[in-house]
This record gives C-alpha cells, structure tokens and sequence, in this order.
C-alpha cells in the first residue's frame, strides 16, 4: 500500500463512480481500477459495492476514516518540513464558493502574491455544502464557507459577516405594486401589494403571486429561501433555477422574478447601470450568518494557509491580524 493508492482510493470514495474519479485523476478508468482491485486484494476485502452509484461497503468505510488520517498526516509532514527548511513554495487549495470566489478572490489572491511570490492559490470552487465536504475528505488545505454548526475534525476562524437580500428588477416591482401581487398583470381585489416594511421584518406574504429565481435548496441561499417561505406560508412560483448567481441575477434585471443573493457580492457582481434596474430589499434578521476560515484540525499548521487568512483579512475587512 502506498500514497498514491489511497489517492486513487479517496478520489473513487468521492467521485462515486469509477470514471469520474479518473478523469479528476487524469488516469484511465482501467488503471484506477486495476489500482483499487490491488488494494482490495493487499487488504483481503472489498471496498466498493460496484452499481451505480458506487457504495462503500462496511469495510470501505473504515479504510476511509484511516485514509483520511493518511492523507492529513502526510500532507501536515510536507507543509512542516517546507516551514523548516524556509521554504514558502508549493500550491495551497483553497475551496470556495464560485460566486464568493468571483467577489472577493481576485484581490486576496494578488496580495498572496505579493506576500508569498511562490506560492500558487487553486481556487476549488463548488458549492457551500461539497467545499465542506472536500475539506472533510482531506482534498482542500483552506474552505472559505458558512459553516452551519461545528464540524468534526474541522478548526474554525473569523472572516465576515454576510447577509442575504431580496433583488428583483424595479419593473417588477413596480407591477407588482400596480396589480396587488400579482405579476401577469391581472388586478386582483383580494391580494395586496408588496408590503416593504413587512419584508424587512422577513415577512415576505406579501410576495405569494411573485415569482422566484432559486439557487440550489442544499446552498445558502436555498437555505434561507426554505426558512423564509415557510414563515410567509406559501410555496413559491419559482421560474428557474441555477446554482449560479450570475445567471438569476441576469434573469433579474430581464424581470423575470426575486432571487436571494449575498448584499456585499453585488457591487462586484453588477456595474452601476445593472444595479440601477434592480430594487435590493432587506429580508430581516435571519437571513445574515457568517463566513469563516475552516482548516483541518491536524497538530500542525502550513504557515502559508495564516498568510492567506492574514491577506484575506486584510483585503476584505481592511483588519491585521
């Protein structure tokens, strides 16, 4: 058994599926399989129920909690003996959201290079729920995420404080208002318009007849849509869904409904004339969490990943620490 069979092994456990874990690999699906069928055979047990999806069986799941201690061993090994020998190079994998990323890496990645020239930053985008998963598998050194609870075997930092705001196109609202609630223009008796100063209470009854542009329900944002919903008591007529905000946001400004998206992410999203199409709402309370620094919790620290934390920091909150 080696490294290099616990990668091929992790990536498969991951990927749940023989092909995609190749193609991440840059490997043919014939060698990782020739590779785990070695593995099972050096261990005397089979790890993966072969249907698709793939599953690990009873003793696969054990070999993935050893595998994971394998791998933030050897890479805590590598960062360490890099500190001792002065040595600030190699590549720090830093997960994060796409749209986050969009917003506020390009400025942190610049001052990590000013800092540490020889460093590369992988941005390893996904979604908030897959960063924290990566990380727990061992497959990122830094996650920028909301971390909803504590995760095991998961340290925690500050970063900053975000929070969700309704957006929808000034059209819209106007219409909205025009017709009682409803947006395909039919003037209703029964139903009132958009009551503003409920909404910013997070009351959004109101908005029954409104239509909604979604993100994905495991996200953040299709977290506090459920919670939102839920409390104004109705289902929403939702037009489409993307897990990228871009694209609501775009959906947005041709009035084709509200979507949820981070208040501090719109000005680096959407030049002036865009925003200026647009009415941005506050939702209330619930819809602010915070973002943090999440790092496996090993015995030793790369001091590369505090540099970053130091850089992003600075560059976002305009704080040293």
């Amino acid at each position: 058994m080696n490294f290099l069979s616990i990668e091929y092994f992790a990536a498969v456990a991951s990927e749940h599926s023989f092909s995609k874990a190749a193609k991440r690999l840059g490997i043919t699906q014939q060698t990782l399989s020739a590779n785990i069928a070695a593995l099972e055979r050096e261990l005397g047990c089979t790890l993966f129920v072969r249907h698709v999806p793939l599953e690990l069986t009873y003793a696969g799941t054990v070999f993935a909690r050893y595998a994971q201690r394998f791998r933030r061993d050897r890479d805590a090994l590598g960062q360490e003996m890099r500190d001792i020998a002065g040595d600030q190079a190699g590549v720090l994998r830093v997960g994060v959201a796409y749209t986050r990323s969009r917003a506020i890496m390009p400025p942190i990645v610049k001052a990590m290079q000013r800092d540490c020239p020889n460093i590369i930053v992988e941005l390893i985008e996904g979604r908030n729920d897959q960063i924290q998963q990566w990380l727990a598998n061992g497959d990122l050194d830094l996650a920028v995420a909301d971390f909803a609870g504590k995760p095991a075997g998961i340290e925690l930092m500050d970063f900053y404080n975000e929070r969700m705001v309704l957006v929808l196109a000034q059209s819209l609202w106007m219409d909205l208002a025009a017709t009682g609630g409803a947006a395909n223009g039919q003037v209703d008796a029964v139903r009132t318009a958009p009551d503003e100063r409920a909404i910013a209470a997070g009351d959004l009854s109101s908005l029954e007849h409104c239509p909604f542009l979604l993100g994905s329900p495991q996200d953040i944002d299709g977290r506090i849509a459920d919670l939102l919903f839920h409390r104004a008591g109705f289902e929403p007529k939702v037009t489409a869904r993307s897990d990228n905000v871009l694209t609501l946001l775009e959906l947005c400004h041709y009035g084709m409904g509200a979507c949820l998206c981070p208040e501090r992410f719109l000005p680096a999203l959407l030049d002036g004339e865009r925003l200026r199409t647009l009415r941005v709402l506050d939702c209330g309370p619930d819809t602010a969490y915070a973002i943090q620094f999440g790092v496996p919790a090993t015995s030793y620290r790369w001091s590369v990943i505090d540099d970053f934390i130091r850089c992003a920091r600075e560059v976002t909150t305009g704080v040293s620490q």
